[in-house]
């Protein structure tokens, strides 16, 4: 992983302040950050940048997550899924292609913009997750009755992924925070069975998370409730999950079962209905579940309303830092 060393607690830049933080060394305090859509597939990369600028530098985020609201498209005449011989039609995709160049140009310009210091990690969904945003997740029972035909797919996008983050590499990026719905567990309407878990999930998320060697991989188990026992083994430097949702593990039940930097503490759902000092009194309560400012990094546990006032989200900030 780019950017360990050892550092001074006590004057660190933002960037020493993540590394030091995803090996669980010293920090003067957790890093602290968070993230919003904002319906990026309708502007360029450009544009986009400008949004995810702006965002990073009102607030002075420890880390500059960038969002990535491009989606997948299907195969040019292709509505749906409708059956088998639909899923074969999907097949490496040209980094060109919109969903993927524009994103690449507006990570390339958020790196310039920021300068080396500063932590910029990119946010990346599994396979069979961007697979339903393009076809509708009404279609995930189907997909998962012909499983042959799903892994066609599946390993094509898986490819094309593999393919881009070698791009994110060469801008580079210093992270990627990698969202999965592999973890949510029946009877949820979303919820995966061991089974589907075991064939559609994770064998993508695996080869995923190989290709991102040498970044901080941020594994980030989506939704609820949730068997965070499904990416415990996976290769990462850290783990993210929405903690305050029901059925979820707490900071503290993810502290007893993962030695990773764990990342997340506030919940997103009510952030932006909050009084200033409920949200204080949040982040004092996740910084002690996590047993202190070390291998922690502050954060709401998924995007946040995009209707969150500024005094709340600095709010937030101020209420680690200080």
């Amino acid at each position: 992983m780019s950017g360990a060393g050892e550092y001074d607690a006590a004057a660190m830049n933002k960037k020493q302040r993540f590394f030091a933080a995803l090996r669980g060394a010293p920090v003067d305090h957790a890093p602290v950050v968070a993230w919003c859509n904002f319906a990026t597939d309708a502007v360029d990369g450009a544009e986009n940048a400008r949004r995810q600028l702006a965002w990073y530098s009102d607030f002075d985020w420890d880390i500059c997550k960038v969002m990535n609201d491009y989606r997948l498209v299907p195969p040019e005449g292709l509505d749906t899924i409708d059956g088998p011989a639909d899923m074969l039609r999907f097949a490496r995709r040209p980094l060109t292609e919109r969903s993927f160049g524009e994103q690449l140009e507006c990570l390339r310009a958020v790196r310039a913009a920021i300068g080396p210091e500063v932590p910029l990690v990119e946010t990346l969904l599994e396979p069979f997750f961007s697979l339903l945003f393009a076809v509708g997740f009404s279609r995930a029972g189907l997909i998962r009755e012909h499983p042959r035909e799903a892994g066609s797919m599946l390993s094509a996008l898986t490819g094309t992924l593999v393919e881009y983050i070698g791009e994110l590499k060469r801008i580079p990026v210093d992270g990627v925070f990698y969202a999965t719905n592999g973890c949510i567990l029946p009877p949820a309407a979303r919820g995966i069975d061991d089974d589907a878990y075991r064939r559609f999930h994770r064998p993508y998320d695996l080869r995923l998370l190989e290709a991102m060697q040498g970044l901080a991989r941020i594994v980030h188990a989506h939704g609820n409730p949730l068997g965070l026992g499904r990416v415990l083994d996976y290769p990462c430097e850290a783990l993210s999950w929405s903690d305050r949702l029901p059925g979820n593990p707490s900071i503290a039940e993810g502290r007893r079962l993962s030695s990773r930097c764990l990342w997340g503490g506030v919940d997103e759902t009510k952030l932006h209905e909050r009084s200033l000092p409920e949200i204080r009194a949040e982040v004092v309560d996740a910084i002690a579940q996590a047993g202190g400012h070390a291998n922690f990094i502050l954060s709401p546990g998924c995007n946040v309303n995009p209707g969150t006032s500024r005094r709340s989200l600095a709010c937030l900030r101020d209420a680690v830092r200080g």
